[in-house]
């Protein structure tokens, strides 16, 4: 904004601003006004002192150096030194006689141990600070560099000898002086080797194809800041189009020439591919960062896009960032308000020179042509205030100038402005949001994958295809992050945030071709995506790699709090989630987020992966399918469906543990084969993976299977993935079908060797209902029969009284006989083979199995025996008589050491002979029993012969005598 200080008429003062401004005039005073800022936004200026005496001629220029807290002027052709605030003693400084200019430069040099300096801080090595002031006098033909070093001044001063004088002199940097000789002759001062270079500038400036100027646009520069110690400068209108060097920033300055400005770095060559192209050639430029402006001819230019009718010139502000048109103004200002009756006199504006503090603010005299006027009006003291940065930034954020403030956001130290970061990332995200709607894609990803940003939000700019309901129009897209949309116009808003310099006004292309320079951007014309070209396809695989290296970044944030996808069933389902709720998750890196959060960013993140896949890479979704992963299924299985990707959509079932929809699709899929493998096999490959966990799911599956094919039904339960609970198994099977619940107990039991009494009981159970079941086939039968006797032989596991209490009583005599035995009734048992059976055999053999199990049991022989010769039914007794005595016979020839002598001979009827049981006999007596007791006697009856003997000679007498002998 202007402002109006006061009015200077025969220096006469108005005061209207505050702080301290120094003013030098051409009659050699110096004039120092104190400024005030009074609470309706006027300024008053109090004149403090007038230093007269100084010279008799025009102070050319004024300056300030901030460690030693002194005041440079020059006058007469020298440069002199005034300390404050009393500004005596003055040094002039004798080198300098002949001087035309001077510059200033403040830095902060650091010192290393090794001995090196550097500009650069670097923590991790031990440093010494200091402050290094650089002033540079350029003199008739040569130039002399002043030095200050915390505060001391560094003698002798250095002097270098130049072709030319240089008119004009700025520090790119602390090492490098650049030095305007005329408007056209430049050169650049080395000061480590003193050594010059001449500076070329370019000869070809081709302007960009926009060639007016638009007033009111851009960074606006309408509100007053305070202004410090620190802005000096010269009063008076001296002589115009002097040679300018503008420093713009560190290691950049610009040089203006005729209509361009060419902005050029410290080796001398252009640091841009951009150049400023002013309609006229300017009058004067001046830099108050980060603008620099122009006083311009009012005829060349236009305000609002309306020609200006005045010939006033025009005072014109660019961004020295972006190189565009922040503010337009015509004199005029509009704080004046002219008489409209009288004609508007004629004025001239003349820019003072700022001091080299980047926030000083502009000042501008004006003064009317006519020599009258300027008696009686005097010159007026116009003061250009930047708005604070934050209101200039959201300006530029309103207006969709998302480059702009970016740029001039960097521009400001950390310091100024508190929520620099913050400000940042919301801007650069929409900036690439107006590089979606411009179809930069490339750009706009490389700025997203910086930012920690609700994923959602970039995903509703995509298409319905891939967004699904989180898709928006282009005209909300800004309002996803927190901006009004501005939809005005025809065109969206987005359009109109273009890469610094691209489209600006009065923009030239340094170099020889005429075509568009390379990082200028085209205004896009922004219409919707064909999902059949080009540009979708970047689009999405740009999406691509963005969605790829949030989901790493979520899954070890996850990975964390050892939360795995496996454990989606029991979050909330995103599609149970509105859209609303979505938007409004948090802007913040995945380890800032609560569990509930991830979740929600994992199941964003993925299904939109899905889909773009889907999109462009269909044949890559079967991997993804395979992995761990958070994709919503209800947002991509009908596409999946649609695809005819059902493999795919199987794994995807399976890996989200809905077991009963994979099911569900391998039946569906399993019905449309004619082969009964390409039928059954998925299924029960699919069933033999689930754990016990699933045995609801297993067993609604398996039925299908079972009703088709019993044998690879029968195998979904003997898979070695998983042992699964054996009781509810032979339950579901005896439903099904108790056929393949023997089959399954027979397993249990021959090949994993199972002991429970309780399945060896339920296989009787179901052998006997078999068995006695009168729908199956006689041969089936016979087989069920045998099955069950065998199991009952060869079992040792089931409990007997349980069979034998579902045993009919006059069926099943066999197996009566088995159970009774294993009840420890052996009489009984036998009684059934003897009596019921007739089958002597099988009870010789119960009786060898018996024995075989406890040798020293002999009774069961006996018992045999006495069964057949000694029955206990009298009527048995009477009318089996002969029919049991040959099996009685037989069993005392074939086990007569198993049976009591005397007890068999006592049991044998009368009539049989001896001859019968001759064998029996025989054999009996050479039992070594008997053959013992014969022995015994024998040496007993021997024994007793001799003892006799001897007693015979004992009691005779004999006389020996020598006849004897």
């Amino acid at each position: 904004m202007v402002r109006r200080i006061m009015g200077l008429r025969k220096q006469k003062l108005i005061p209207t601003i505050g702080d301290r401004v120094f003013l030098g005039t051409n009659t050699g005073n110096l004039l120092i006004y104190s400024l005030d800022k009074a609470q309706d936004g006027s300024f008053h200026a109090t004149l403090e002192e007038v230093k007269g005496g100084l010279t008799r001629r025009s102070i050319e220029q004024l300056g300030f150096i901030k460690d030693t807290y002194t005041l440079i002027s020059l006058y007469d052709g020298a440069v002199n030194l005034h300390p404050l605030p009393a500004l005596t003693p003055t040094q002039t400084l004798l080198e300098t006689r002949g001087a035309l200019c001077f510059a200033l430069d403040t830095s902060v040099i650091y010192t290393n141990e090794d001995g090196t300096t550097t500009t650069t801080k670097d923590p991790t090595l031990k440093q010494v600070p200091a402050v290094v002031t650089l002033l540079a006098v350029g003199c008739k033909r040569r130039i002399v560099i002043y030095s200050w070093k915390d505060g001391e001044i560094q003698n002798p001063p250095q002097e270098v000898n130049l072709p030319h004088s240089p008119r004009a002199i700025a520090f790119p940097t602390s090492k490098v002086v650049a030095m305007a000789y005329t408007q056209t002759d430049h050169a650049l001062l080395y000061l480590d080797t003193r050594s010059v270079a001449e500076v070329v500038l370019p000869n070809t400036l081709h302007p960009s194809s926009s060639t007016g100027l638009t007033g009111a646009m851009g960074m606006g520069m309408n509100a007053i800041s305070g202004f410090g110690l620190g802005g000096y400068m010269t009063l008076g209108l001296g002589a115009k189009s002097k040679p300018s060097i503008i420093k713009t920033a560190e290691g950049e300055f610009v040089i203006p020439k005729e209509t361009s400005t060419v902005f050029l770095g410290s080796d001398g060559k252009p640091s841009r591919k951009l150049a400023i192209e002013w309609p006229a050639t300017p009058e004067e430029t001046a830099l108050a960062k980060p603008y620099l402006l122009s006083i311009l001819p009012g005829t060349a230019t236009q305000t609002g896009g309306v020609p200006n009718q005045t010939p006033n010139p025009v005072l014109q502000a660019r961004s020295s960032l972006t190189l565009s048109v922040a503010q337009t103004i015509s004199y005029p200002f509009g704080v004046l308000r002219p008489n409209r009756a009288v004609p508007p006199p004629q004025y001239s504006l003349r820019l003072l020179s700022p001091s080299s503090t980047s926030t000083a603010p502009l000042f501008l005299i004006s003064a009317p042509n006519d020599r009258t006027n300027l008696a009686t009006e005097g010159s007026t003291l116009w003061m250009f205030n930047i708005q604070p940065w934050s209101t200039q930034i959201d300006e530029l954020v309103a207006d969709c100038k998302y480059s702009d403030a970016l740029a001039l956001l960097e521009s400001l130290e950390d310091g100024i402005l508190p929520d620099k970061i913050k400000r940042r990332a919301h801007i650069q995200a929409l900036h690439g949001v107006a590089l979606i709607a411009q179809k930069h894609f490339e750009a706009a990803f490389e700025i997203f994958l910086n930012l920690d940003l609700n994923p959602a939000k970039i995903i509703a700019m995509y298409p319905v295809e891939i967004s699904g309901r989180l898709s928006k129009p282009e005209s909300s897209w800004i309002e996803l992050f927190g901006e009004k949309s501005q939809n005005n116009s025809g065109t969206s808003p987005l359009l109109e945030d273009t890469e610094p310099g691209a489209g600006s006004a009065n923009v030239a292309v340094i170099g020889e071709e005429s075509g568009a320079p390379e990082g200028v951007t085209p205004e896009p014309s922004g219409p919707k995506l064909n999902s059949k070209s080009k540009e979708y396809r970047d689009a999405v695989d740009r999406l691509l790699e963005y969605l790829t290296q949030r989901r790493q970044k979520i899954k070890l944030a996850l990975s964390a709090i050892n939360i795995m996808s496996s454990d989606a069933a029991k979050t909330t389902r995103l599609s149970e989630a509105s859209v609303d709720e979505i938007m409004i998750l948090p802007d913040a890196p995945p380890t800032a987020l609560t569990p509930e959060q991830l979740f929600k960013f994992a199941q964003i993140v993925d299904t939109a992966l899905f889909k773009s896949y889907l999109a462009v890479k269909p044949g890559l979704i079967g991997p993804l399918c395979r992995l761990d992963n958070w994709c919503e299924v209800s947002e991509v299985q009908n596409e999946l469906r649609a695809r005819g990707k059902f493999t795919e959509l199987k794994f995807l079932y399976q890996g989200k543990r809905m077991h009963s929809e994979a099911l569900a699709l391998l039946k569906d899929l399993g019905e449309k084969e004619t082969d009964l493998d390409e039928q059954l096999d998925p299924t029960v490959a699919y069933l033999q993976n689930l754990g016990p966990e699933y045995l609801p799911i297993i067993f609604e599956g398996a039925e299908w299977v079972l009703k088709r094919d019993k044998n690879k039904g029968f195998h979904i339960f003997t898979s070695e993935e998983h042992v699964l609970p054996k009781n509810e198994v032979v339950d579901f099977l005896q439903k099904i079908d108790p056929m393949v619940s023997i089959r399954f107990l027979e397993f249990l039991i021959d090949e994993k060797k199972e002991t429970e009494s309780s399945f060896h009981d339920r296989l009787g159970d179901l052998y006997l209902r078999s068995a006695l079941s009168g729908d199956l086939p006689s041969d089936v039968k016979t087989t069920a029969i045998n099955k069950f006797i065998s199991f009952l032989v060869t079992s040792k596991y089931y409990h007997p009284d349980h069979l034998l209490a579902s045993l009919p009583h006059d069926d099943m005599l066999e197996a009566r006989a088995i159970l009774l035995g294993r009840l420890g009734d052996h009489k009984a048992a036998l009684s059934i083979y003897v009596y019921d059976l007739q089958n002597f055999v099988k009870a010789e053999e119960y009786c060898k199995q018996l024995h075989f199990t406890n040798p020293n049991e002999q009774g069961v022989y006996m018992m045999l025996l006495r069964l057949y010769l000694l029955p206990e039914d009298p009527k048995r007794s009477r009318s089996s008589q002969n029919q049991y005595l040959q099996p009685a016979l037989d069993l005392i020839s074939k086990h007569s050491p198993r049976l009591d002598a005397v007890e068999t001979l006592q049991l044998l009827p009368p009539l049989v002979t001896a001859s019968s049981v001759q064998e029996y006999l025989c054999e009996a007596l050479r039992t070594p029993r008997i053959h013992v007791r014969f022995e015994r006697e024998l040496w007993k009856a021997r024994s007793e012969q001799v003892s006799q003997i001897l007693m015979t000679y004992e009691s005779k007498r004999v006389k020996i005598a020598d006849s004897r002998l």
